[in-house]
């Protein structure tokens, strides 16, 4: 598929030429860039021409302002426009050295250690539940037998619910993960915000019941917020800090590597 039934123009000076304004130019290559994969004649007329009228649109703001704005306003967007460059390449080439070069693999032993060590950092602002559950049609057939199943939990009942799990909405018979309070309230309807500390009680096992079906719960624990979070909840958040940790480490000695091989080999010239 080609743009050529547009009908926009090729430029002479600008082979690649879409469209022009004074010096600047729209090339064919930038058009082709934004436009999706799949697209047809018709879409490419309306998205080129609305990608058109929006460029002229700023190609206009942009004479306007070097013709209304200031030398020296210009001068000073000038130095902020070569730091944004700067940045950009330099972020750009530091992520690929990170990326490349960078080790974000932590033992068990050092993310123990600094969630020891820190403890106090790390407690709760949400309340934390363990629990599982398995969703039932209203029209389940045995709902009694798989509760019974249900609150044994023993390895041969657990295999057996499993077995039978095509049959069920929705479940998990894991309860060994915490997951926070708004997680039970969305897969458990019946309990709420307002009748929640009712029925997240360690132990507690429910049969409930709404207008989509049957539910069933067991509450195997419970923290509180305020309380000391446990270590398998915040790890994740302890490896991101301890990769942003090694991050900054590394490119600061980079940096360090690099200014310092600017000065030892005399690239660096300072003009007093």
């Amino acid at each position: 598929m080609t743009i050529v039934s547009c009908e926009f123009f090729t430029n002479q000076e600008q082979p690649d030429a879409v469209a022009q304004l004074g010096d600047a130019y729209l090339t064919r290559a930038e058009i082709l860039s934004i436009l999706p994969a799949d697209y047809t004649t018709a879409d490419s007329v309306l998205i080129v021409q609305k990608y058109i009228d929006d460029w002229t649109t700023d190609q206009m703001l942009l004479r306007n302002a070097r013709k209304n704005i200031t030398q020296d306003k210009q001068d000073d967007l000038q130095l902020l426009i070569k730091k944004y460059q700067m940045e950009l390449y330099t972020q750009a080439y530091l992520q690929e050295l990170v990326k490349a070069n960078l080790d974000t693999t932590f033992s068990k032993s050092t993310i123990e250690q600094y969630f020891q060590e820190r403890k106090e950092e790390f407690k709760l602002n949400e309340e934390l539940v363990k629990f599982r559950y398995i969703s039932l049609d209203a029209s389940y057939p045995d709902v009694e037998e798989i509760y019974k199943l249900f609150k044994r939990n023993d390895l041969k009942s657990v295999k057996a619910l499993d077995s039978l799990s095509l049959g069920y909405r929705n479940y998990s018979l894991n309860d060994d993960v915490w997951v926070n309070r708004g997680t039970v309230l969305e897969r458990i309807s019946p309990i709420t915000a307002a009748n929640a500390a009712d029925y997240l009680k360690p132990g507690s096992n429910w049969k409930l019941e709404d207008s989509l079906g049957v539910y069933l719960v067991h509450v195997k624990d419970v923290l509180k917020r305020g309380e000391q979070a446990p270590l398998s909840y915040v790890q994740p958040t302890i490896k991101q800090i301890l990769r942003n940790q090694r991050k900054l480490t590394y490119i600061k000695n980079l940096e360090k590597e690099l200014l310092d091989d600017a000065i030892q080999n005399k690239r660096l010239k300072v003009n007093p």
